[in-house]
């Protein structure tokens, strides 16, 4: 690395060691947000998931050393839950690299249309 370069790569046990994810928030303030915000059944469940994932509550099985060390440790299961990102970043990774793999060799932009507020329920209903 050279001088006044910033190194980003943290040891992998440090890196891990602070990590917040959105599982931990969600435990945390999941409950109190559903009591003050609107939440569909959809947004409900997706909470629901997220937080039970890879714990307890989904079960799990247990891993043993195939080289009969002893080594053993519990694996919970997945949620699946498509918009949990422990279960669906490497397939949600390969989905965009197909997506950009199919873009024509052009300049894109991104469009904004404002609706009347009188749509406002109809939308809601049907994201």
């Amino acid at each position: 690395m050279q001088q006044g370069q910033v190194s980003y790569a943290a040891p992998l046990a440090s890196r891990h060691e602070h990590s917040i994810e959105l599982a931990h928030i969600l435990r945390s303030h999941g409950q109190a947000y559903m009591q003050t915000h609107p939440t569909s059944p959809e947004q409900r469940k997706v909470i629901r998931d997220v937080t039970n994932c890879r714990t307890e509550i989904l079960g799990g099985h247990l891993e043993a050393c195939g080289n009969r060390c002893g080594y053993e440790r519990v694996s919970f299961h997945s949620c699946r839950n498509r918009h949990c990102p422990k279960c669906q970043n490497l397939q949600k990774t390969r989905w965009l690299l197909e997506r950009s793999e199919k873009l024509l060799p052009t300049s894109y932009f991104h469009v904004v249309v404002t609706l009347p507020h009188e749509l406002n329920p109809l939308i809601l209903k049907n994201r």
